[in-house]
């Protein structure tokens, strides 16, 4: 079997899945008729990596904001599968501020997290647990290199560092499903890199992935699948597999606005 042939079986698994998020037909607005998103639908089968790709303002952030609950559609609704996701504590969803209190240090934000997911009737499924006492030995600490940093203020770290530390904050729960707003903003390559490689191990691992992104490298590298939002409304919808070329895919993530000379006056 050619790669091709196994990216088409992949694609057919995960289409046949019952969905993990539906979307449908969201309409919602932050002031009244003046509307942000209008008529959104769409699945999202488990175990698929997805990015939501859009120009600056176009309602992305607030559409993860609409699915976690944290917004209420003016019509429409965003349902999450409790089959896969019995409860908040197997949501992560990583903000462009990295979700961490700037005021706590880093292992009071991970102990804080613990108080609030890593409960006993969590526990007596078999979910996952935080053991603060050997945190420095957890293998996903080091391998972002937050150990020396666990005791240091939130508000102390550099953007990247602080990204590095919401990721593990929210990851040592082990969730199913995984929401990240922009995670390659404000990051030093190696630290990209490393998402990268994390984020294909997980895909591997059977998680569902919402990604913000405006990295298209990045979503060539880590997605499944792009849906595109543009004028309040979703307008397109691919594979990655769709694309034989990063510069195909490159045009159509960009609806061909690219822009190959732009005159900004300075030899007026």
């Amino acid at each position: 079997m050619n790669d091709n042939e196994m990216m088409n079986d992949n694609e057919q698994n995960q289409q046949s899945k019952p969905p993990i998020i539906a979307v449908q037909d969201i309409t919602f607005g932050y002031k009244r008729k003046q509307s942000v998103l209008e008529h959104v639908s769409f699945d999202v089968p488990k175990g698929q990596s997805l990015a939501i790709l859009g120009y600056n303002g176009v309602g992305k952030t607030t559409l993860f904001n609409l699915i976690v609950g944290l917004l209420r559609p003016w019509s429409g609704r965003a349902i999450i599968n409790k089959r896969y996701v019995p409860s908040m504590r197997d949501v992560f969803e990583m903000t462009e501020q990295a979700n961490m209190i700037n005021s706590m240090t880093v292992r009071d934000n991970i102990k804080f997290r613990k108080l609030l997911f890593d409960n006993r009737k969590a526990r007596k499924v078999g979910a996952r647990t935080i053991d603060l006492a050997t945190l420095e030995d957890q293998k996903l600490v080091q391998a972002f290199g937050i150990g020396e940093h666990l005791d240091k203020k939130v508000s102390d770290l550099s953007s990247g560092l602080r990204k590095r530390a919401g990721l593990v904050a929210g990851m040592l729960l082990d969730p199913h499903m995984i929401m990240l707003d922009e995670p390659t903003n404000s990051v030093d390559p190696l630290t990209r890199q490393l998402l990268v490689d994390y984020i294909n191990q997980l895909r591997a691992d059977g998680r569902t992935i919402l990604t913000i992104t405006h990295d298209l490298h990045y979503c060539w590298e880590v997605a499944d699948r792009i849906i595109i939002l543009d004028h309040k409304r979703l307008i397109a919808d691919h594979m990655i597999a769709d694309f034989p070329t990063f510069e195909e895919f490159e045009k159509a993530a960009t609806l061909g606005r690219e822009k190959t000379h732009v005159d900004f006056g300075i030899n007026d």
